[in-house]
C-alpha cells in the first residue's frame, strides 16, 4: 500500500497589484501555523519518503515547513500539474504512473491549492473534504484504487482542535 499525502498550502499572502498569483508566499503567521500543523502530521507517523508541490511560492514554502518537521528529510520536486488550475484527471494520470513507481509503503507528500484538492479527492475517491489551508487528506493506494484514509484540519494537526 502506498499512502499519498494531499496537503493544501498555508496561510499566504493576500493577492495585490503587481504581484502574481504564483508568486504569493506564506505570511508570518502562515509560516508558524503551516510548520505547527507539519510537525503533527510527522507526529501522527506521516513523514514523507518524498514530496512534490505546485510551482506556486506558497505550496514550496509549505512543502519547506513539512520537510523541516521530518527528522530524516526527503527530495522534493514540482509539478506544474498542481496548480490551482490542474485538471483532476490529469493529476490522477500523472499520480498512477507515481504509485506505480513507489516503493512498497511509501509516503509521498503532494502540496496544492484549492478548488485542486477538494476536486482530486472527490476524484480519486467519491468523497468530499473541506479543505482548510493547511489541511491534509490521508490517501491510501493498494494497487487498484485510492481510498480516503483520514483527513486532518490544521487545528487538529497542530493539536488546538
Amino acid at each position: 500500500m502506498i499512502t499519498i499525502l494531499l496537503i493544501r498550502h498555508g496561510i499566504a499572502e493576500d493577492p495585490r497589484h503587481g504581484l502574481r498569483d504564483a508568486d504569493r508566499g506564506l505570511t508570518a503567521e502562515g509560516w508558524e501555523k503551516t510548520r505547527a500543523a507539519m510537525k503533527g502530521l510527522v507526529r501522527r507517523g506521516y513523514a514523507p519518503s518524498r514530496g512534490i508541490s505546485s510551482p506556486f511560492r506558497r505550496a514550496g514554502e509549505t512543502l519547506v515547513c513539512l520537510k523541516e518537521a521530518t527528522p530524516e528529510g526527503f527530495p522534493v520536486g514540482c509539478w506544474e500539474g498542481l496548480e490551482p488550475s490542474g485538471s483532476p484527471g490529469a493529476v490522477r494520470e500523472w499520480l498512477e504512473l507515481i504509485v506505480g513507481q513507489a516503493r512498497p509503503f511509501e509516503v509521498i507528500a503532494l502540496v496544492s491549492h484549492q478548488p485542486l484538492c477538494s476536486d482530486l479527492v472527490m476524484h480519486l475517491t467519491r468523497r468530499s473534504v473541506d479543505f482548510k489551508k493547511a489541511a491534509c487528506a490521508v490517501l491510501h493506494w493498494d494497487g487498484l484504487r485510492f481510498a480516503l484514509a483520514a483527513h486532518f484540519t490544521p487545528a487538529e494537526l497542530r493539536g488546538d482542535a
